[in-house]
């Protein structure tokens, strides 16, 4: 019974990723289409449309594997290694500045969804 629900949360989450894809393509917008199904997802937890248990399973797992689904990225690095011998410099400077402001609007945002999640509990607990 758990593997099926696993499969209908997988399933779930890879529609919202597929509906965000015929919108980019659709609409023939310059924003990949998994950004705008995560967006599409997040509006829809944000309303309340959509309960955060329902996929609660299903994004469990791919947080899991979350590395076995960048192997394929690393094989492609070695390949390329000439590549990254004259860009390298660059790239690695790309990624430590992404990664730095990936982090900090992640722990900015979290922290404002605890202290928003705080003060919701108890407004209504009064």
């Amino acid at each position: 019974m758990q593997v099926i629900r696993l499969l209908i949360q997988i399933g779930i989450l890879c529609i919202f990723f597929e509906v965000g894809k015929w919108c980019s393509s659709f609409f023939q917008l310059p924003i990949p289409g998994s950004i705008i199904g995560m967006l599409f997802l997040f509006l829809l937890l944000l309303t309340g449309v959509v309960k955060e248990r329902l996929l609660l399973d299903g994004s469990g797992f791919f947080l899991r594997h979350f590395s076995f689904f960048f192997l394929p990225l690393a094989v492609s690095a070695m390949i390329l290694g000439p590549y990254f011998m004259e860009y390298g410099w660059k790239l690695l400077f790309i990624l430590i500045v992404s990664g730095v402001i990936g982090f900090i609007s992640t722990a900015l945002s979290a922290e404002r969804l605890i202290k928003w999640k705080e003060k919701r509990k108890h407004g209504h607990s009064h």
